[in-house]
C-alpha cells in the first residue's frame, strides 16, 4: 500500500489525516556524541486528503518524528484523529545492507487535532519528553528489554513534580544507564563532575608513575644501560620470530 506514496513522489506536498497511535523513541550512536535519543510518534489509517470528498487510505501505519508541531497538541490519545500536511520522502531500511527502499512523511506542516477533546501540555525539555515516552511505555519496553534510561526518566519525574496539573502517567524506576558507574537519582551533573574527577586523577597518577621512574633511571646509570640493552635484545627476537613464520 505505501507505493501510493511513491507515486505521489517528493516534489508537491500534500494534506494528510491519521490516528494518533502511540509515541516512542529512536536510537541512535553518533561517533562524537554517543547514544542519543530522538521522540517519535506512529499514526494508523493515513489517508491523504487532497480532495476532502474523495480521501484515499494510502497506509495502515506511518512512523513520524515528534516535531514541535506534533509536540504542541498536548498529550494525544490513541485514536485521536489528526491532519497535517507533508512531503513524501524515500529511505533505505534493512538492518545490514539497508538494500531495501521505503517511503516515508517528512516535514509536517499546518498541523491540527481534528478530535474534539482537551488536553494536556507535554515536557518542552528534551530530556524530560524521552523520559515521559519511557514511563509511558515502561511495561512495553521494560519486557523488550529496552533502555529504559534514569537519566531521562528522573528528569519526567521532576518536571511532574514542578506542573499544577500533572500528566497522568506513572514515574518507573530506569534500568539502563550509558555508564559502567552507578548513576545517582536525579544527580547527573554531579556523577559527572565526578567522572571528571577521577580521569583527571588517573592522568596525575601516571604522570607521578613516570617521574618516578625518571628519577630511578637517572640515579642509576647502570639501571639505564641494562634496560636499553634489554629493549634491543627483546626487539630483535621478536624481529627473528616474525621472520621465522
Amino acid at each position: 500500500m505505501r507505493k501510493i506514496l511513491g507515486e505521489l513522489g517528493s516534489k508537491e506536498r500534500h494534506t494528510f489525516q491519521a490516528n494518533f497511535g502511540k509515541y516512542g523513541y529512536k536510537r541512535y550512536h553518533d561517533m562524537s556524541r554517543g547514544d542519543l535519543y530522538s521522540p517519535t510518534m506512529v499514526v494508523r489509517n493515513v489517508e491523504i486528503v487532497d480532495d476532502p470528498e474523495h480521501p484515499k487510505m494510502i497506509t495502515d501505519h506511518l512512523w513520524l518524528n515528534l516535531t514541535k508541531g506534533f509536540a504542541q497538541l498536548g498529550l494525544l490519545k490513541e485514536g485521536d484523529r489528526l491532519q497535517f500536511n507533508g512531503r513524501v520522502s524515500e529511505y533505505s531500511k534493512g538492518f545490514i545492507n539497508k538494500d531495501k527502499k521505503d517511503y516515508e512523511l517528512t516535514y509536517p506542516t499546518k498541523i491540527k487535532l481534528i478530535t474534539d477533546s482537551t488536553t494536556l501540555p507535554l515536557p518542552e525539555d528534551h530530556q524530560s519528553l524521552i523520559g515521559m515516552i519511557m514511563n509511558l511505555n515502561y511495561k512495553f519496553y521494560h519486557n523488550m528489554g529496552r533502555p529504559l534510561v534514569p537519566y531521562f526518566m528522573d528528569a519526567f519525574a521532576k518536571w511532574q513534580k514542578e506542573q499544577d496539573n500533572p500528566l497522568p502517567i506513572k514515574c518507573h524506576q530506569g534500568n539502563d544507564f550509558e555508564s559502567s558507574i552507578k548513576y545517582d537519582e536525579l544527580d547527573y551533573q554531579t556523577e559527572k563532575a565526578d567522572l571528571e574527577k577521577q580521569k583527571q586523577e588517573l592522568e596525575e597518577r601516571h604522570l607521578r608513575q613516570q617521574e618516578t621512574g625518571l628519577e630511578i633511571i637517572k640515579s642509576n646509570t647502570r639501571l639505564a644501560n641494562d634496560l636499553v640493552q634489554f629493549w634491543k635484545k627483546l626487539t630483535a627476537t621478536e624481529q627473528n620470530a616474525a621472520l621465522k613464520k
